[in-house]
Order: structure tokens, then C-alpha cells, then sequence
């Protein structure tokens, strides 16, 4: 169907033009059933989806804001006759999906959203405030075919694991290769199966170096640093860590879902804490994925078998959960990275359900779990 041709449907459809104006007649329309089979069973009305969490009588503190998965969607712009109007008049499809399969996320300065799309293997750019999209497909050296983890550093320079060819490429504010690494090995400076990324405070990338089971940090400029958090079979020790979140003070945050566990390391490499095990109820691990924290230092641990986020304190310690498996708001299939902007706001990539999902972390006071003090006497 041509764009004048939709274009001249849709005007019939709201009543500007006569029956009959479009160039391509519409379907016949189905028969409609007059009354229900006798004796049929009346389907229970399903339950519309939890969007605030933990629910009552809790007070919320995560609140379900929109998903992004299409044009529409970035816009702001809910489906309907003025949308298709205007994809009819532009030529332009906004209800398709951007993403595929999406896995790593991170944000800017200036609210885009980077994601990496294990399905199509390039990295997208979702940017909120303009209503646009698009993609870092790179060529030649540069080229991305499976993307995983990706990072932005403050000066706008992009940074996307390829799993395709075991490498870590650099691409400038302009989108333009910089540099790559991908000598694979395990001596210092080489790679074996690069996830993760995350952009250090001390002005470095560190990346999670799977396959040798440690950290490794690079310059801006390309140049290997040091490796760190390597082997050994202490409690800090990485077995096949997955997902990387760096904190404005430098620590580091780290999942590794072969341990069910989260590692918590300073800027330099040396062990805080950890805390998972694995389980199969709230508070337990089946398969980490993302982590990321917040303002007030909590932890959220993405669970891609339970389809739900975990958040613990610092010592580890389950605070909630949010999401349910599924595809509505806030349902998660297969969920992968989170990221967390300054104002806390949470960006989680649902990945079966090829979107983005956002959420708001409310800031509860601790007055308001106290219970009030009854107006009773005591009995004596």
C-alpha cells in the first residue's frame, strides 16, 4: 500500500471522505456472534498489573513510569488514528519495535539511553527528550555483531563489548572509531570473552574480562592499565562474572551468576563484601544479571529467571522485589542490565519483551515504617 494510498484510508476511517475515496477497498468484516454459547463458561476477569511496589500497606517505593519500545512510545505518543496519520504522511512505521533482543544499558549526561541488542547485534540510541532512535552499526574493524556490555564516558565516548570477536571498541561523541582491543589471551592486557563495562570516577574503563575471571581497566586513549580482581578461591573471587556497576565513589558493583552472588570491590580491586546464594525464593539468586544502585546506596540485582529485581542494602539484605514475569507494565521476560540516572530514576531492559522499561525510586523516610505508639495506658 502506498503512503497516499493509507493516507486516503485513513481519512475514510475518521469520516473526511466518503466511503469508497480509498483506492483499496476494506475487508469484509467478520461475523459477530449474537449471544454466547449456551452453557459456556465465563472467563474470570484478569487482574490488572501491579505497578507500584511492594503494595500496600507498605508505603511505595518503586513506581512504574512508561516502557519504550517504538517511536510512539519515545514521543510520548499513545497508538491511534492521529499516529497512523502521521506515519501514513511521513512514510514512517512508529508501532514497530526498535529493539530486538536488548541485553546491556547505559545513560548519558543528556538522558539518552544506550542499548545493546544481542538480536540485531548493534547498539542502539534511544533519546527521550527528542523522540528519535538510532543505531551504531560500525564498519569494517569497528564493525558490532554481537554487542553485550556497553559505557559512556562523561565526554560523550562510547564503549560496546562484541562477543563476536572477543573485543572492546571505542567510538567518539561523533560516533566515529577510536580504537579497540582485542588480543585475546590471558597475559596482561589481553582479553578472553570481554561483558560488562562500566566508566570508573578515576577517569578509566573497566571491563569484566569473563573468560580469565577478572577486572580489567583501560584509558580513554586505549591503553591497558592493570587486571585486578583475578582467580584465587577466596569469597571475592569472580567465577563467570556477568554485569559491572560503577559508583560515584569508585566502587564497584559486580554480579556473577554462575555463584548466585554480587561482589562489591573498591576503585583499585580490593574485596568490601558479597553477598547471594542460590535459591529459588525472594532474597535468593537463580541468574544475576544487571546491577546498579541509587542515591541512598541501595543495591538492585536483575533476576533473569525470576523476571523480577531484587533490592538489598549494603550488607545484603533483601529490602523488596519489583516486576512479575510477563508482558505487561512492568512484567519482565527475561530481563538483563539496569541502569540508575541521578534522579532515580531506574532503566530496566526486559529483553523477551524487546523494551526498555522505567521505573521511579521514591525515597521513603523511616518514619514511615515506625508503628505508632498506641494511645492506650499500659495494663499494669
Amino acid at each position: 500500500m502506498t503512503a497516499m494510498t493509507r493516507i486516503l484510508a485513513l481519512l475514510v476511517t475518521i469520516n473526511v471522505l466518503p466511503a469508497g475515496a480509498a483506492a483499496e477497498p476494506a475487508a469484509p468484516a467478520a461475523a459477530v456472534s449474537t449471544g454466547a454459547a449456551k452453557g459456556a463458561a465465563k472467563k474470570p476477569e484478569r487482574l490488572p498489573p501491579q505497578t507500584e511496589f511492594p503494595g500496600e500497606p507498605d508505603p511505595t517505593r518503586i513506581k512504574w513510569l512508561r516502557s519504550l519500545a517504538n517511536r510512539n512510545d519515545l514521543r510520548g505518543r499513545k497508538p491511534g488514528l492521529f499516529s497512523d496519520f502521521m506515519d501514513a504522511l511521513l512514510g514512517s512505521d512508529s508501532k514497530s519495535d526498535i529493539l530486538d533482543r536488548p541485553y546491556g544499558i547505559a545513560l548519558d549526561a543528556k538522558g539518552r539511553i544506550y542499548v545493546t541488542d544481542t538480536g540485531t547485534g548493534r547498539l542502539h540510541i534511544l533519546d527521550p527528550g527528542a523522540g528519535k532512535a538510532k543505531s551504531l552499526e560500525g564498519s569494517g574493524d569497528f564493525a558490532l555483531t554481537s554487542a553485550v556490555g556497553v559505557a559512556v564516558d562523561p565526554a560523550g565516548n562510547v564503549y560496546v563489548s562484541d562477543s563476536a570477536d572477543n573485543s572492546v571498541k571505542a567510538f567518539g561523541p561523533d560516533h566515529k572509531p577510536r580504537w579497540r582491543a582485542d588480543r585475546l589471551g590471558t597475559v596482561a592486557g589481553e582479553l578472553n570473552r570481554p561483558t560488562g563495562l562500566a566508566w570508573s570516577p578515576r577517569g578509566e574503563l573497566v571491563v569484566i574480562d569473563s573468560g580469565n575471571h577478572r577486572l580489567a581497566a583501560f584509558s580513554p586513549e586505549g591503553k591497558f592499565l592493570r587486571a585486578f580482581c583475578q582467580g584465587g578461591k577466596d569469597v571475592g573471587a569472580l567465577s563467570l562474572a556477568a554485569n559491572i556497576w560503577a559508583e560515584a565513589d569508585g566502587t564497584l558493583v559486580v554480579s556473577d551468576p554462575v555463584a548466585a552472588r554480587v561482589h562489591l570491590f573498591t576503585s583499585t580491586g580490593a574485596f568490601i563484601s558479597g553477598f547471594g546464594e542460590a535459591g529459588d525464593s525472594a532474597g535468593y539468586m537463580a541468574r544475576p544479571r544487571g546491577v546498579a544502585s541509587d542515591s541512598d546506596g541501595n543495591i538492585y540485582v536483575v533476576d533473569a529467571v525470576f523476571s523480577r529485581v531484587q533490592m538489598f542494602d549494603r550488607q545484603g539484605q533483601l529490602l523488596m522485589y519489583f516486576g512479575a514475569p510477563g508482558g505487561r507494565s512492568a512484567e519482565f521476560g527475561m530481563p538483563a542490565g539496569i541502569a540508575i540516572d541521578p534522579t532515580d530514576r531506574v532503566y530496566v531492559v526486559d529483553g523477551n519483551n524487546s523494551r526498555v522499561q522505567v521505573f521511579q525510586y521514591l525515597k521513603v523516610p523511616a518514619s514511615a515504617y515506625e508503628v505508632p505508639a498506641s494511645s492506650e495506658p499500659a495494663k499494669k
